[in-house]
C-alpha cells in the first residue's frame, strides 16, 4: 500500500481553496486539479509499506509528543517558481511544522524507512500541470492571490493514509491518528 501522514485542513478553508480553483479554471488548459476533498498538508510521504512495515510506522511515531501547531492559510504560488510552473499551492504560516515534519523523518529513519530527500515545504497543493508545466496564463491571474488571506486554524493531529491510484485521482483512506 501506498502511505503517507498528512494534516487534514478544515472544511471553511477548503471552501475558500475551492473559489480559488473556481477563479482560476477557466484560465488554464494545462492544470490538473485537486479535488478539495483531497487537499491536505503531506508531513511525510512513505511510498509503498507492507502491512506488516504499517506497524513499524506506528511503533517509530509512539510516543511522539508536540504542541497543536497554529497555521495561517495565505497567499498562492508555483513549484519550482512563476518561470517554469508545475505545481500550484496555497502557503502555510507554521512555524513548528517544519520541526514535526523532521521529528517524524527521523523516527521513520530510526524505524529503517529511507530518509526524507527533498527539504520540507508546508504548503496545500492546489492543481499540478498535465504536461511539464502549467501555462502562463494560470501564473498571472494567480499574482493577484499571491498574499490572499485564506483563513487559520489549529492543528492538533495527524493521520496516517493509504493513497490508492485511480483513473481519476487518488482516493485517500485514513488508517491512524496520532494527536498533537
Amino acid at each position: 500500500m501506498r502511505a503517507f501522514l498528512a494534516i487534514d485542513v478544515p472544511q471553511e478553508i477548503q471552501a475558500r481553496l475551492a473559489a480559488i480553483q473556481e477563479q482560476l479554471r477557466p484560465v488554464s488548459a494545462s492544470a490538473r486539479w485537486i479535488a478539495v476533498e483531497s487537499i491536505h498538508i503531506t508531513l511525510r510521504f512513505i511510498g509503498e509499506v507492507s502491512e506488516e512495515r504499517r506497524e513499524d510506522i506506528d511503533t517509530a511515531l509512539g510516543g511522539l509528543t508536540w504542541k497543536p501547531i497554529p497555521i495561517v492559510v495565505r497567499g498562492v504560488g508555483f513549484f519550482p517558481g512563476a518561470r517554469s510552473p508545475r505545481v500550484l499551492w496555497a502557503g502555510l504560516e507554521a512555524a513548528t511544522m517544519e520541526g514535526l515534519a523532521k521529528e517524524i523523518d527521523s523516527r521513520l529513519e530510526r524505524a529503517g524507512f529511507d530518509r526524507e530527500k527533498r527539504a520540507f515545504r508546508a504548503h496545500l497543493t492546489l492543481a499540478r500541470a498535465r504536461g511539464t508545466r502549467l501555462d502562463g496564463e494560470i501564473v498571472t491571474a494567480a499574482t493577484e492571490m499571491a498574499e490572499m488571506e485564506l483563513g487559520s486554524f489549529v492543528a492538533d493531529r495527524f493521520f496516517l493514509y493509504q493513497s490508492t491510484l485511480k483513473t481519476r485521482g487518488a482516493a485517500y483512506t485514513k488508517l491512524k491518528e496520532y494527536l498533537l
